[in-house]
């Protein structure tokens, strides 16, 4: 059996990327002569010569990370459709360009090792883990119910892919235990292990308004951000904003001008925490990476393809610069928010958003990873784009 890797990972193990170059700010366009564009080339160069910035790292060892992100993201994207019950993730070496791991349930057959052979990659295989993503995710799903149905109804929770393990941390609640033994003895048997339990007095888990400065407002009060332009099956197109920013009228930039926002449709739940509105103007398959800045959407991650460590950009009219500072901590993670169990949520290694940045799109040079929602226990997390049809029967429009 044969496997081939995509042209976009051949391309990433060929000729090095000449990244010794200042970041592009990018051309004017015709269309919009006030901003810039990035090509794909210009977009890529600015994402990794801020990841270099961010975490310390030389331009060559960001540029390493990155091929080999490529790489298991497209050994992902073959196995976890294949073989579904058996893929839990992938997850990246804290030195840049080191080996990276694959997770696997039980013991990993042919088909796996075949096409972690074919990538040419040296990757470290963990199998023989407990559970897989799916599992996990089920898991985490009841256990948050059964800790809502005892009282607790502030949380924040998530998978552990590298072990197993559901990290849960509570509020604590007048009148319920806060010693986690004693929680722990009121859940169902299946949860007594394997679940790591805390209890704080406080979680701050936050969902992240406006008071300034953004491109979605609510009645003339600039409120929130907007995050991808979207379609739905029938050709009707729009924009996404966070589910919380209830409300949003008007869409724009002080100067810029203004476009009419009417609400579609709204979640809040286990597909995250999002919404969309049709426009009274023309939408196109582009997003602002940076203030002035714009970019083509050319894709959407996949679930399967979110790796722990990976460097994921994110750009929001509170904080109004494009921050590519955070990794990705945990990539199945739920919290309460504003009194929802919000899940299907990517969280980040820190904060590095403001009030005012939800709805804003996290991406990667020209691809959409998800939409900002605000914090989990003082942690930065998003709504993955790849649900949008789910939650909302919508995708993200691409060029």
């Amino acid at each position: 059996m044969q496997f081939t890797l995509s042209r976009r990972i051949l391309a990433a193990l060929a000729a090095p990327l000449l990244l010794l170059a200042s970041p592009a700010v990018g051309t004017a366009r015709a269309d919009d002569p006030e901003d810039g564009y990035q090509t794909p080339e210009e977009g890529l160069r600015d994402d990794l010569a801020r990841t270099a910035a961010a975490h310390g790292w030389t331009l060559a060892q960001a540029e390493a990370q990155y091929r080999v992100t490529e790489v298991i993201d497209d050994i992902a994207s073959q196995i976890a459709p294949e073989r579904l019950d058996v893929f839990v993730g992938t997850a990246l070496s804290e030195r840049p360009g080191g080996t990276p791991t694959l997770y696997i349930k039980g013991e990993a057959d042919e088909f796996v090792r075949s096409v972690v052979e074919a990538s040419g990659l040296d990757v470290t295989i963990a199998d023989r883990q407990p559970f897989s993503y799916l599992e996990l995710q089920d898991r985490n799903d009841r256990l948050n119910r059964e800790l809502i149905g005892l009282g607790y109804a502030d949380l924040s929770s998530g998978a552990d892919i590298t072990n197993g393990t559901i990290t849960v941390d509570l509020a604590a609640q007048p009148g319920l235990p806060s010693d986690p033994e004693a929680i722990r003895e009121r859940l169902s048997e299946e949860f007594r292990r394997g679940v790591a339990l805390t209890v704080v007095d406080s979680l701050g888990n936050t969902a992240q308004y406006a008071y300034g400065g953004m491109a979605a407002y609510k009645d003339g009060a600039l409120w929130c951000t907007i995050g991808w332009t979207v379609v739905d099956p029938q050709g009707t197109t729009g924009v996404s904003s966070a589910g919380h920013c209830t409300g949003l009228d008007q869409a724009g930039k002080p100067g810029y001008g203004f476009a009419k926002l009417e609400l579609e449709a709204e979640h809040r739940g286990f597909y995250g925490d999002v919404e969309w509105h049709t426009t009274s103007t023309i939408d196109v398959a582009r997003f602002y990476a940076a203030p002035y800045v714009k970019r083509d959407t050319l894709s959407v991650e996949p679930w399967w393809e979110f790796t722990v460590g990976e460097t994921i950009c994110v750009f929001g009219r509170a904080t109004n610069e494009r921050d590519c500072s955070l990794d990705v901590e945990d990539v199945l993670w739920s919290c309460t928010l504003q009194g929802y169990l919000t899940e299907g949520l990517v969280r980040m290694d820190g904060v590095n958003t403001d009030s005012g940045d939800s709805g804003a799109g996290w991406s990667w040079n020209n691809q959409a990873y998800g939409s900002h929602v605000g914090l989990c226990y003082g942690k930065s997390v998003f709504t993955r784009a790849d649900l949008l049809p789910q939650a909302l029967d919508v995708s993200v429009m691409l060029k």
